[in-house]
Order: C-alpha cells, then structure tokens, then sequence
C-alpha cells in the first residue's frame, strides 16, 4: 500500500481526513520528507520488531563470557550480581553458581586485602582503581585488579600477571647480576648481536683489551682473540646463535700493545621478545 505525502502547510488543515486514510502519511516541506504519520497498526507492529532487535542483542552477561578477564560485579553489601564464565572458572564453580553469594565467600583470598580499600574508594567516590594482587589463585599467582563503579554497583576486573612478575622479577635480578659483575672488577662481558658483532663492553673488558670502549662498538667478536683461534671461536658464537644454550671456551684476547691474555669464557644466547638478540659473553683472566 502506497503512502500518502501532503505539504505541512496543508497537514492541519487535511488532519481529520489524513488519520482516516488507513495508510502512512508523509509530511513534507519543500519537497523532503520530514514526519510520518502511521496507522496504529503499523507502529505497533515497527515497535514488535525494534523489541525483537534489541532482544537478540548481546545481553550484558553474553558480553562479559567474551571477556578473557575475570568480571564480578557486587552491590553494596558485597554480594555477587553477575560473574562471568572466566571468573566461574578461575573460582573452579559450575556455571551461573556464583550470583547470589557473597564475593569474600566465592573469593576468600580478598578478605582483609588491599582490595577492600580499593572497592571501598571506588564505591564511595566513584574513582576507577588499578593494583596488583598476589595470591588470589594459589600461592605463587599474581593478579592486576580493576574496579570501577556502574548503576549496579562496584566491577571488579582481573588479569592473570604471573608470568610478567617473573618476567620483571627475572630481570632484577639480571640487572643486580650485572651490577655485581661491574663492581667485581675482575669480571669482563660483551654483549654482541646477531652477526656476531659487539653491541655493548662494561669497564673491565675495555680494561683488559686496551682499548676504550667506544672503540670496540660494531667491532667483531672474533677479531678479539688471535687468528688461529678465530675459527674455534667463530664455531662457539655460531652454534650458540643457532642452537642456543651456553657454552664455555678457553681462548687468548688480543690486547692494544700486541700482548695476548690467556683467559676463559662462557656465551649465552639472549631471548628477546621477537626471537634471538644475539649473545651474552663472559670473561675471565685464566
């Protein structure tokens, strides 16, 4: 069934009729539609299917079981409203088991935490927090916590970061081992790339070569010692880039006045992120 259009100047005055006319008026002005007048039908009928759209919308719950994040939202007395299937499984509960009970009892290892002043400040003053929890899962776990405050209550986010603590914790305790080795004296490293080319000396390895250490930047690590031991060192650095590991040597390191230093060293491949960054070379006076 076609539609009728009628100018808004004559809309008023043609009223009466219009609502009768059992079809879909279109008022215009100018030429460009502007309103439309339904039949009583017809709108019930649009708003049935609106209602239908919105209902195969993701509900609030479908959306939070994406969520590769513990999701819990509590009202104010601390009782679950809504859980999510990560959270359900990090609790180890059956689904739909943890609405309705309270969040110290599904999660006891928040009782008497910094996350109670956390939820706390985000619930009295609406301010999103962030922290780290260790413990929430076993003893050697560590979680960074979110919540934030919505119409329903407080939310409370949760990301497993164990394996980045022991990451950073790792790297202390490289960054304490290179600190020990400078302050030793005795103790020399490179750090060399891919190619086998020196990237970075600290003070003892300078000292022991002659040469500052600006100097040794982008120079070969095999240029280091004397040319008949080039090849057993060229072999070591290879089959450590390739194959990873450690590996010990003995070996002489050229030095600036043409003397040689009997001394023994040790290579380690170093693992970034996006593979090999080459390798790590200790070296001691033999």
């Amino acid at each position: 069934m076609q539609g009728i259009f009628v100018r808004a100047s004559e809309f008023a005055r043609q009223f009466g009729h219009l609502s009768q006319a059992g079809r879909t008026v279109f008022v215009t002005h100018h030429g460009r539609e502007t309103h439309a007048l339904l039949p009583i039908a017809n709108y019930h009928e649009f708003i049935a299917t609106k209602s239908d759209d919105h209902d195969s919308l993701f509900s609030n719950q479908e959306l939070a079981d994406w969520l590769p994040l513990l999701l819990v939202v509590v009202d104010e007395g601390r009782n679950i409203i809504m859980a999510n299937r990560t959270a359900h499984a990090m609790a180890r509960k059956a689904e739909g088991a943890l609405p309705g009970r309270g969040l110290f009892d599904a999660f006891p290892a928040l009782k008497e935490t910094m996350f109670e002043s956390y939820c706390n400040r985000t619930e009295r003053t609406g301010e999103p927090c962030s922290f780290e929890l260790p413990g929430l899962f076993g003893t050697d776990t560590w979680h960074r916590m979110e919540t934030f405050r919505t119409h329903q209550g407080v939310v409370m986010l949760a990301r497993d970061i164990t394996d980045d603590v022991k990451a950073y914790r790792l790297a202390d305790t490289k960054k304490a081992l290179i600190e020990a080795i400078l302050a030793h004296g005795g103790i020399g490293y490179i750090w060399f790339n891919v190619r086998g080319r020196i990237e970075e000396v600290d003070t003892a390895m300078s000292d022991l070569l002659q040469l500052p250490r600006e100097r040794l930047s982008n120079v070969s690590v095999v240029d280091l010692v004397p040319v008949g031991q080039r090849v057993m060192l060229r072999e070591v650095i290879e089959n450590v880039l390739s194959h990873g590991g450690t590996q010990r040597f003995e070996t002489e390191f050229l030095r600036n006045d043409g003397t040689t230093v009997p001394a023994v060293g040790a290579i380690k491949d170093l693992r970034g992120v996006y593979g090999s960054e080459g390798a790590v070379m200790v070296v001691t006076r033999k």
